[in-house]
């Protein structure tokens, strides 16, 4: 444990961060979780399934900019998704 004031701050901080940042990865996970669900389901209308795309598009670029994801990553993730998308949308599972 530290013993001086700043590093014991420091400790708590990065604390917070690690909850944080683990909260958020958590949810990008379920949320594409979800969005696959969506876009796989037949009930769901066109509309819905777009809007469930671009609203994990989004949230991917929200922690990019909060930064717990780098550049490639973020960019990596939404080009998956869309490739998947297209395939569905279009028809060629």
């Amino acid at each position: 444990m530290p013993i001086i004031k700043s590093a014991k701050k420091k400790v708590r901080q990065a604390e917070k961060r690690y909850e944080r940042n683990r909260m958020l990865k958590t949810f990008i996970k379920n949320l594409k979780k979800k969005t696959i669900a969506i876009l796989n389901s037949d009930k769901e209308s066109t509309e819905k399934k777009m809007e469930a795309l671009n609203y994990y598009k989004s949230q991917v670029d929200k922690v990019w900019a909060k930064g717990l994801f780098k550049r490639n990553k973020s960019s990596r993730l939404k080009s998956r998704i869309d490739i998947m998308a297209n395939k569905i949308l279009t028809g060629n599972k």
